[in-house]
């Protein structure tokens, strides 16, 4: 009895070391090892701004021995440049003064006026990256001109303008753009004095549809300011002639201006 006993127990113990030599071991094979890690900060910029990101990179040991490069972005930040703040304002609104110059002449060959004085009051919205629209309100008065025998004074314009500006460079901090507009405009003129042995004198004003285009140059000293320069080309459509019925001519008024510029965005 004791000796089957005893061979029992010891085909059982053979039984249980089989059966540990057998199983497997689950983390055997499958252990990944990390070599190295590099972390590389990547910063690029341009005109709309700079994108900075971290870009990190394991070298690992594979099951069988080998290695293999592991890479992905930590991180990513994009900082705005100044005109790209800039240019997400809805609007602006700017004051421009400066000088105004009427060429045109009656039919004796006098000037109507001289190198005087103008300015401007324009509000703008963002119609595109590019394209503003908005209102222009335009005050031009050129200087008396006194001339011989007959004189001229109180030439004026006042025009209120659907106005438009074309920035041709919009993420640089000095713009130049095409300024444009069209809308209506009152022209006055008074003239007086002896002509051809007569005295004569007449103020007159009248409306008139009116045009204007030209090219301006903008610094922008910070992401909501503005200073600049621009060149004004205008014609009213309303003649000398409407103006004064002894002197005038068939020809439409002109108008050449300079302004500086100051302007707010909001």
């Amino acid at each position: 009895m004791k000796r089957g006993i005893t061979v029992v127990t010891a085909l059982l113990l053979l039984a249980g070391a089989g059966m540990a030599q057998t199983t497997p071991n689950p983390a055997k094979g499958r252990v990944i090892k990390t070599d190295t890690t590099t972390v590389y900060d990547v910063s690029t910029t341009n005109k709309r701004g700079t994108t900075e990101y971290g870009v990190v990179e394991q070298t690992e040991t594979t099951p069988r021995g080998g290695t293999r490069l592991v890479s992905q972005v930590e991180y990513s930040d994009f900082t705005p440049s100044m005109m790209s703040v800039a240019n997400a304002k809805a609007g602006e609104i700017s004051l421009g003064f400066g000088l105004s110059q009427s060429y045109d002449k009656d039919t004796h060959g006098t000037h109507f006026a001289d190198i005087g004085m103008g300015g401007n009051v324009q509000v703008l919205w963002r119609a595109g990256e590019k394209l503003s629209l908005g209102l222009d309100y335009m005050l031009l008065t050129p200087h008396d001109n006194k001339g011989k025998g007959y004189s001229y004074e109180k030439l004026r314009l006042n025009g209120v303008a659907f106005a438009g500006k074309y920035t041709l460079n919009p993420y640089d901090r000095l713009n130049f753009y095409l300024p444009m507009g069209i809308g209506m405009a009152q022209v006055r003129l008074k003239g007086y004095g002896e002509r051809d042995g007569v005295y004569t004198s007449e103020s007159r004003d009248k409306w008139g549809l009116d045009m204007y285009a030209g090219l301006g140059m903008q610094y922008n000293l910070t992401e909501n300011t503005f200073i600049g320069l621009e060149y004004r080309y205008v014609v009213a459509f309303v003649t000398s002639d409407d103006l004064n019925r002894y002197y005038g001519k068939g020809h439409y008024f002109q108008f050449h201006n300079a302004f500086l510029k100051l302007g707010m965005r909001f």
